[in-house]
């Protein structure tokens, strides 16, 4: 979307409503880490507003902030850094020992997950991070584990929800053990080769990983104690969800829909033969709306379906779209695109959000005019 050299993509966004919405925009620079955050506010005769971070933005949502009444944004970065946005400003914290290239990094990893409940704020990550703190306290460590049996990396928490009885449910993936190789420590490692080499370091790179599948796991997490909870083996989740009804839904790769409680089990749905990559989810209108690697499926409780009419105006590049995530908000869908924007669906027609192109410069001087 951007003509002045930065390439953006949308890396986290969150709608808290039809006409409030907010967008991360970044490109991965491994030694200039760059995000705009980019706000919506319909209430306001200028709804836009742009705050820059020299952060790699991976999450972002509506909390409490200090003093303020109103949900304002609140964002996460890799490293630990947590913005809260308030009158075009972001207050700063940081979490004591998290991230990779901070100074107080204690070697934990990267964090990517921020769950908002009111004032209370979650941060999870790799080697188990789990943060919690009070706005406006201070962030105290949970869990962290380093630990890994023989062949396997460290346990790392992935994606995390609030479930209606006020627990945490959270995903986490622990992978074979696998050596590192010089463009794991530096993502410019790729730029320096010929795509020969390219391939023959991923074969190598394949050769070295110990013979054993990634372990999938998921927790419920209250006042201090996990609880493990059964999940069917070999699945690979990408997204947990509550609809309105209290159901959790877990989907992911290779067609995966679960839906349950953590109480009761979760059974599996769908086609046995969908494979599709199941990414997001939002509940609209007695159907599960479904985010894909490139378009949006419902599902009907028995197969999935194409989302009609499809995502296929002027706003996408060769009709080809780049799911980020979908929300059900003021009964109507709330669609973000990684390269090309947010658009809104009533169940009939869609309506794009044109995005001022002054937003999308790296060098941001301020709104030429309104949009």
């Amino acid at each position: 979307m951007s003509d002045n050299g930065w390439k953006p993509v949308m890396r986290a966004a969150s709608a808290l409503s039809t006409d409030r919405f907010v967008m991360c925009w970044g490109e991965l620079e491994y030694d200039d880490p760059f995000t705009a955050i980019i706000s919506y506010d319909g209430r306001f005769a200028q709804p836009w507003s742009r705050v820059d971070v020299r952060r790699e933005i991976v999450d972002i949502g509506y909390g409490n902030a200090d003093g303020v009444a109103d949900l304002v944004p609140i964002a996460l970065s890799n490293e630990g850094d947590v913005y809260t946005l308030v009158d075009d400003r972001a207050d700063w914290s940081k979490i004591p020992g998290a991230g990779v290239l901070s100074d107080d990094s204690k070697g934990l990893g990267e964090v990517h997950t921020l769950v908002l409940d009111g004032s209370t704020q979650y941060v999870l990550g790799s080697s188990r991070q789990l943060y919690q703190r009070q706005v406006p306290g201070t962030w105290r460590c949970i869990s962290a584990d380093t630990s890994k049996p023989t062949g396997y990396e460290r346990e790392s928490f992935g994606k995390a929800i609030l479930l209606p009885d006020g627990d945490l449910l959270v995903e986490s993936i622990q992978r074979p053990y696998s050596a590192r190789d010089p463009a794991q420590f530096d993502p410019s490692f790729w730029a320096k080769m010929s795509v020969e080499e390219v391939t023959q370091m991923m074969l190598n790179q394949q050769n070295k990983v110990e013979r054993g599948q990634p372990v999938q796991r998921l927790y419920t997490y209250l006042d201090g104690r996990f609880k493990q909870i059964e999940v069917p083996e070999n699945i690979s989740i990408r997204d947990l969800y509550v609809d309105p009804e209290q159901h959790v839904w877990i989907t992911g790769l290779g067609g995966l829909i679960l839906r349950g409680d953590p109480r009761s089990g979760f059974q599996r749905l769908g086609f046995h033969g969908d494979s599709e990559a199941l990414l997001s989810a939002a509940w609209f209108r007695d159907e599960l709306i479904l985010t894909t690697d490139d378009g949006l499926r419902r599902f009907d409780g028995h197969k999935l379906k194409t989302l009609k009419p499809v995502l296929n105006n002027a706003f996408i590049n060769r009709n080809v779209p780049v799911p980020l995530r979908v929300q059900a908000v003021d009964n109507r869908i709330t669609y973000f695109d990684a390269k090309h924007g947010v658009a809104h669906w009533d169940g009939n027609s869609w309506n794009w959000t044109e995005i001022p192109k002054e937003l999308l410069k790296r060098d941001f001087k301020g709104l030429i005019s309104l949009p």
